[in-house]
């Protein structure tokens, strides 16, 4: 931007822009740009500001902390106002930051640092230690009450595990939502043909704001508490860290991930171990917040307008860049649905290199008009495969419409539409060589039969060499087959062929999951081994009885009857207990011990491994999660057990060691 076109009507102009995506950002929950596209808007608004200070309007997005709330909710004011944060976008910008703060304060500063969720920020107010109000950021000043729906989450509790609870206590907290419940949400949003939501944060907005809060129940919302905004109670909690122990202690929970700072170098390291982790979190982040670590010296900075100068945000890299499409492919999947790909000029998302963008299904690539040679918004996010946001209109010259094609392209066979889905598929599953492959290694995968040393590329070798047809085929390997094949030494081969004779015992909750039923997961299919005592009851499950057990409806029921009613499924079933697979079914009584209590595992272990572990305490009526909390009844702890094992002992979780468990069972 040149200093010429710096005017007061262009200044008005990008304002009134700000604005209009601010409100439907905040207000709407239904963003047309990316955050990234937002930040860089925000950042030339409040340039122009710092040189043209005459300009300044006090609609301005700066001096304001978000934007006005919509109606449907009590209007609610907050006691103290729910700031906002200054943003780093760069190593910079975070040093300059980190560099003031040594300067303006004589001695040693710890600081506090925390993932940065991509979710919904909501103060709330107990008394007398029950849970009285949720509201959510607002305006800053003033908010929406939403404690009917806050009420729903399960891992907040309703009244605090204190002896003596404060009379009044207000914490700040960030709702948000586990990427795979906000998947599973979409997939069910788009079988039904409704609107889907943009991205988990919009997800968590929008069921905050539900006016029903079974639907909010059913979304399996989460919540993090970071920070007291006002307790009535004479503590000696001097800093925030202090501060985030005692709320631990009385019930809430903390993101496990927070750690103390205590200089420059500590700070970016934590920054580079959390983006190297991010891509595995359940959930999303989008950097990392950074506080002053004790309450005085927070006083002794002080605040602008908006925000604290004590605390900032440390952004990720973008994970939204432009590119262009130059072709559309079509890929074969493992139940033979064909998805389209967007084929991209290269380009680097949040570090990563992409050349290649799913474009799902064809009601996807209407609903965005997604056309051969136009620019795009591509999306990375999680472990999420890259994904095209939208397309540049602005930039679209000559594009062609994308049509799917009329026969398979790996087999030939003619593609078949599955009746009132936007789901293309090859029904040529006997000779349809990626079905075949993605098949096998799905059977052969460490949540199935876990089958090591079975990869992509010597799955292909087998397959190419007519060595096997299908999963069922493993079982009858010899040595001197695959000794024959190239990169198969003596010593792999050995450890092959004993990995596929160690899976013959598996339970029968993974040999469901191994056959590969369309939408059967492994929570499915655990759900289909508790209710059926043999493989044959449910191969001849009638649809009405598979309808009547919970989670499983109409579509999965179908694709149950459907892949049972295929007689090469069945054989391939019958070859496989004929090579000597030994299902085993779950026992018909629990472990009393066991049943319905709340068990987290942490660390390693000798004489059984974590995901045994787990599998024990689930088929016996026990619930495992992943993060200690005030509900969490029993902690089973192995060695470098890390930091649930501290929260542990704060909250006064009863502990167990691998020896002790396997006592009990």
């Amino acid at each position: 931007m040149s200093e010429k076109k710096i005017t007061k009507k262009y200044y008005q102009s990008l304002k009134k822009k700000i604005q209009l995506f601010s409100q439907q950002y905040y207000t709407y929950d239904s963003p047309t740009i990316s955050d990234h596209e937002f930040d860089e808007l925000y950042r030339e608004l409040k340039l122009i500001e710092e040189k043209n200070p005459n300009f300044i309007e006090p609609d301005s997005p700066t001096q304001l902390i978000g934007f006005k709330v919509k109606g449907g909710f009590k209007k609610v004011r907050h006691s103290k106002p729910m700031m906002s944060l200054n943003n780093a976008a760069n190593l910079d910008e975070f040093k300059s930051f980190y560099s003031k703060i040594m300067t303006e304060i004589p001695e040693t500063v710890t600081m506090f640092a925390e993932p940065k969720f991509d979710g919904l920020a909501i103060s709330l107010t107990y008394e007398k230690g029950n849970l009285v109000s949720a509201v959510t950021r607002g305006d800053g000043n003033e908010g929406e009450d939403v404690t009917s729906n806050i009420r729903t989450i399960r891992k907040l509790p309703h009244k605090l595990v204190a002896r003596k609870a404060p009379d009044k206590l207000i914490v700040a907290a960030e709702v948000y939502s586990l990427i795979s419940d906000f998947q599973r949400i979409n997939n069910n949003l788009k079988k039904s043909q409704i609107k889907t939501f943009a991205n988990p944060r919009n997800f968590a907005a929008g069921t905050v704001r539900q006016q029903d809060p079974i639907i909010a129940f059913k979304r399996n919302l989460q919540i993090f508490i970071h920070g007291i905004i006002e307790i009535d109670q004479n503590l000696s909690l001097p800093k925030h860290s202090e501060s985030m122990s005692y709320l631990n202690k009385i019930g809430f929970q903390t993101c496990d991930l927070n750690k103390k700072i205590n200089d420059i170098n500590q700070a970016i390291d934590y920054f580079d171990n959390i983006s190297n982790k991010r891509d595995n979190l359940p959930y999303e982040i989008d950097g990392i917040v950074y506080k002053v670590d004790n309450y005085e010296l927070r006083e002794q900075i002080g605040y602008t307008s908006k925000a604290p100068k004590w605390s900032i945000a440390f952004k990720f890299p973008s994970q939204v860049s432009q590119t262009k499409i130059v072709d559309i492919t079509f890929q074969v999947g493992r139940t033979g649905v064909i998805t389209p790909v967007a084929e991209l000029e290269p380009v680097n998302i949040g570090g990563v290199t992409v050349s290649r963008a799913t474009l799902h299904n064809l009601d996807d690539i209407r609903k965005k008009d997604i056309r051969k040679n136009d620019y795009v918004y591509v999306k990375r996010a999680g472990d999420v495969i890259p994904e095209i946001e939208k397309v540049n209109l602005s930039k679209r010259g000559k594009t062609s419409k994308i049509s799917f094609p009329k026969v398979c392209p790996a087999c030939g066979e003619i593609i078949i539409k599955i009746s009132n889905q936007s789901i293309y598929k090859c029904p040529n599953e006997l000779t349809c060589r990626p079905q075949i492959i993605q098949g096998i290694g799905h059977f052969a995968s460490r949540k199935a039969m876990n089958i090591t040393g079975l990869g992509e590329s010597i799955i292909i070798s087998l397959v190419d060499n007519n060595l096997i047809n299908d999963y069922s085929d493993l079982y009858y390997l010899t040595y001197d087959s695959l000794i024959m094949l190239d990169r198969m030494a003596k010593v792999s081969v050995n450890n092959l062929i004993s990995s596929i004779e160690k899976s013959k015992k598996p339970n029968f909750e993974k040999f469901i999951y191994s056959l590969g039923i369309r939408e059967v997961g492994l929570s499915t299919a655990r759900t289909l081994a508790q209710n059926f005592n043999t493989m044959d009851e449910l191969i001849n499950a009638k649809r009405e009885i598979l309808e009547c057990i919970k989670d499983i409806g109409p579509i999965v029921a179908d694709n149950i009857i459907s892949f049972f009613s295929v007689s090469s499924n069945i054989e391939k079933i019958k070859k496989l207990v004929s090579s000597g697979i030994e299902i085993i079914y779950p026992k018909l009584s629990s472990n009393k011990f066991i049943s319905s209590k709340s068990f987290v595992v942490t660390g390693s272990f000798n004489k059984i491994s974590r995901n045994e572990i787990e599998e024990i305490i689930l088929s016996n009526g026990g619930k495992v999660s992943s993060s200690v909390s005030g509900k969490t009844e029993y902690l089973i702890c192995g060695e470098q057990p890390g930091s649930k094992l501290d929260k542990a002992k704060r909250i006064g979780t009863t502990i167990l060691t691998e020896e002790k468990f396997l006592k009990l069972l």
